[in-house]
């Protein structure tokens, strides 16, 4: 279960899956055995200058004096100033690499870069990549994260949109980018952060691009991804639950084709009557004892609950946005083109919310939000590091060409 979660997206948000029937401790640490198998392929993007890539390490302080960490993904052998896109991360702590971990051919754990990806990508259409790192997250010298707890349980919604405001402020300022072709692209989380970012620093910023939209404030997700949400990820997994059941033969045939879906979710935890038939309800209620474990412990400001089986959040973090607006009503301000990516089958934000963006710009009469929905996509988009290795499924193609006709627009 995850927040906003985004990395990886479609393994996260199985996370919901595998949670009944034992205690909460135990079901969440078999969500996240769940989590890592799935990493496993090859990681075919290694950075370098080989790639048509140059890093630059941008260091800066935010306005309390926590220092942080960006970089600036140019496009190697750029003329002059480069249109560049600045990356709002998902929920949780993040890096500027967002490493994934997994096992080669040979068992030997390895780290994959998934920001690599998208300034590789950005990178072949002219276009350079921004991110920084979440406060209190950094990386070893083998490129794993590392947390300071005190430091990254201070990041509330409002603390990290100070923070990407102090570093769009850096940003304007290089002198290898063009801070009047800038886009922001909102992840998860930064889908909610992007919009607030644009009103309060407007200046150069002429588009938006948001993947894995949360369309609503945190208390609203973490219930939908408890109710709602499981079943989806069901359905991305096994297609034949897509009528709200599941039965044992249904579920033995999709094993038969992927036998990794054993390693995932097993059928018994998931029919918890012992008929022999799963149901989006029967579901729904299995995950109640969890939400309501949530719920109490944001409640209670149980942030050592919170940061164990939810993200590494705090109750800080979470109430700050417990009753927000819904994203639209601050989408609704801009004039600037917004596109909207987002799966159908996303156990992690509701593609409900995606139509109701769109059905609130129809009612005001404005035309400048595209909408792209993927029937067979989760919050991940359907994303891989095999697939990434190929090119990439094509929602991430396609965002990133929406990037590419704007800045040349312009």
């Amino acid at each position: 279960m995850s927040v906003y979660t985004r990395k990886p997206f479609l393994r996260q948000a199985l996370a919901g899956i595998t949670r009944m029937k034992t205690s909460t401790r135990h079901t969440f640490a078999a969500a996240l055995f769940a989590v890592f198998s799935l990493s496993l392929g090859v990681c075919g993007f290694t950075q370098d200058k080989k790639d048509g890539v140059v890093d630059l390490f941008v260091r800066f302080s935010a306005t309390d004096g926590t220092p942080l960490e960006g970089k600036l993904s140019l496009p190697a052998g750029a003329k002059g100033q480069v249109p560049v896109v600045f990356y709002l991360h998902g929920a949780g702590p993040r890096t500027v690499d967002n490493p994934i971990q997994y096992r080669d051919a040979s068992g030997q754990l390895r780290a994959c870069r998934y920001l690599d990806f998208h300034s590789r990508e950005l990178a072949r259409r002219g276009v350079a990549f921004f991110r920084i790192g979440k406060r209190g997250c950094t990386s070893d010298s083998s490129g794993r994260p590392t947390i300071d707890r005190s430091v990254f349980s201070k990041a509330t919604p409002n603390v990290l949109l100070d923070d990407y405001a102090k570093a769009l402020d850096v940003l304007r300022q290089r002198t290898e980018t063009d801070a009047n072709r800038i886009l922001l692209l909102g992840s998860s989380e930064g889908t909610r952060l992007a919009p607030r970012l644009t009103t309060r620093s407007p200046k150069g910023i002429i588009g938006l691009v948001l993947m894995g939209y949360a369309s609503v404030n945190s208390r609203e997700i973490v219930v939908w991804q408890n109710t709602v949400g499981p079943w989806r990820n069901v359905q991305k997994l096994i297609p034949a639950a897509a009528g709200g059941k599941l039965t044992r033969a249904e579920y033995d045939a999709a094993v038969k084709k992927n036998p990794m879906l054993v390693r995932i979710v097993r059928f018994d935890s998931l029919d918890t009557d012992g008929d022999g038939i799963v149901t989006r309800e029967e579901l729904a209620r299995a995950n109640r004892r969890r939400l309501d474990a949530i719920l109490k412990a944001v409640g209670e400001r149980n942030d050592d609950f919170l940061w164990q089986y939810l993200l590494n959040l705090s109750s800080a973090y979470l109430l700050e946005d417990w009753n927000g607006d819904p994203t639209y009503v601050t989408l609704l301000k801009l004039d600037i083109p917004i596109a909207i990516f987002h799966g159908e089958l996303d156990g992690t934000c509701s593609i409900e919310g995606v139509r109701e963006a769109a059905k609130a710009f129809r009612a005001a009469g404005k035309t400048n939000l595209v909408v792209r929905a993927y029937p067979d996509a989760d919050h991940d988009l359907n994303w891989t590091i095999e697939a990434a290795s190929r090119g990439a499924p094509a929602p991430f193609q396609e965002a990133f060409d929406f990037v590419a006709r704007l800045v040349g627009s312009r």
